[in-house]
């Protein structure tokens, strides 16, 4: 992240670890939450997360109900999201749904 908050310059792309909690969720089992995490490659954070919530959309189409746009009351947080280099055997745009 630069000194002004706003990510990188220029479209460049970094690798963002992205953990988000979403909550209020319908699926056959009831109303549900989850944890999602991975590495994705993005311009700055809140790109990360979109791009994180996409992954998990393209595996768990549910997911799409926490968009603003659907009606629901399901809503999606950022618990975290950190800048990391990437190191041997990371999988980058990749991310794992834990249902709870």
């Amino acid at each position: 992240m630069l000194a002004d908050g706003k990510g990188k310059k220029g479209g460049d792309m970094g690798l963002w670890s992205v953990l988000a909690v979403g909550q209020g969720f319908q699926r056959p089992e009831g109303t549900v939450g989850f944890e999602l995490y991975g590495v994705v490659s993005a311009g700055d954070p809140g790109s990360a997360l979109s791009k994180a919530i996409d992954l998990a959309t393209r595996h768990w189409p549910e997911i799409a109900q926490g968009h603003p746009s659907s009606g629901s009351e399901a809503a999606i947080h950022a618990e975290e999201i950190n800048e990391v280099a990437l190191v041997p055997g990371m999988e980058v745009d990749v991310v794992d749904v834990s249902w709870m």
